[in-house]
């Protein structure tokens, strides 16, 4: 038995010696169900959070868990008093991982561009700019594509804050690059101090819902005109491109569009805006959310080491073979 496993039992044990564990009421509205990899789950207040571990106030003490331990945090656990559950108290966004996903409501695009508005940034890098979805706000996390930030080091973000008259612009310099997979195109930003920045995050949808026909919408920087939205549908939800599928949309997108997010029309993020078909109308094309996923669940297997920005392996090609010298006649 490991040494998380020891503890949880050994704090639950003392629990009931001294007379069992509390009972959940509305008074728990907020706290977080954290569930483990081994079956097992915990609930608490979630007080710290660093990149390696998650700090939890279960009411008696306070547990360190390890995040490889980690299966899923619901972010607030429902209310267990029946008559909130009738007054339409719904359970929060659930967290895997760093991201969240949670199951919206459908609008009109008008509606669901104005809420999604502010979960999405303008990246900043000293030749080129594109564009990026926040994914944690609490702990600063942005998703872009690779290409935007390939070989850059200097990045920044344009954040926009609603206010009453719209939206403000605010830029964010102290940025870092935590992870990135070239192969799939993807990176993993952060916000080195994100308690000082009025973020918002977005919720990731589910691929398996993703269907022809269905109406999606992009926000992005098209070649620097920033807050662009267009909207369309999706053409072909598994079009095979460069050894991977894409989702492709008629949804118009553009050099500045790279690395922002494609939502459906509930407000859900289902995929990354990538590339499009110079030359072509209405061929545009996204990485599907469930690479995005298996990137952020795995991303310290493409964690970025600033004191080697080439980290990974290079393969040497093989020697040319010799070729026979001709006989002469």
């Amino acid at each position: 038995m490991n040494t998380l496993k020891t503890t949880i039992l050994s704090l639950l044990l003392l629990a009931l010696a001294a007379g069992g564990l509390p009972a959940q009421d509305s008074s728990t509205a907020g706290w977080e169900k954290i569930q483990l990899r081994s079956g097992n789950s915990l609930q608490g207040k979630v007080i710290k959070r660093t990149d390696t571990d998650i700090f939890l106030d279960v009411g008696y003490t306070i547990l360190r868990i390890p995040r490889a331990s980690i299966d899923v945090i619901t972010a607030q656990v429902e209310s267990a008093d029946p008559a909130a559950r009738k007054a339409g108290n719904k359970p929060g966004p659930r967290a895997d991982s760093i991201f969240f996903t949670r199951r919206l409501d459908a609008g009109t695009i008008e509606e669901k561009a104005r809420a999604v508005a502010e979960g999405v940034v303008q990246v900043l890098c000293l030749s080129k700019s594109g564009s990026g979805f926040i994914i944690n706000r609490k702990e600063g996390y942005v998703v872009t594509n690779y290409h935007v930030i390939e070989q850059e080091r200097d990045i920044s973000l344009m954040i926009y804050v609603k206010e009453k008259k719209g939206l403000r612009k605010e830029k964010v310099s102290d940025v870092r690059i935590v992870a990135f997979n070239p192969f799939f195109d993807l990176a993993l930003l952060k916000i080195e101090n994100p308690e000082k920045v009025p973020l918002r995050e977005t919720y990731l949808g589910d691929y398996g819902r993703v269907k022809i026909g269905d109406p999606v919408f992009a926000i992005g920087n098209p070649l620097g005109l920033d807050r662009t939205v267009s909207d369309g549908i999706v053409s072909n939800r598994s079009r095979a491109l460069g050894g991977k599928l894409s989702i492709q949309t008629t949804a118009a997108i553009n050099p500045g569009n790279s690395g922002g997010p494609l939502f459906n029309n509930r407000g859900e993020v289902i995929g990354v805006t990538s590339s499009k078909i110079m030359g072509g109308e209405s061929l545009g094309f996204a990485i599907p959310i469930q690479y995005v996923k298996d990137f952020l669940r795995n991303r310290e297997a493409f964690a970025f080491d600033k004191d080697n920005p080439n980290t990974g392996f290079r393969y040497l090609k093989p020697p040319p073979k010799k070729q026979k010298a001709k006989k002469k006649k």
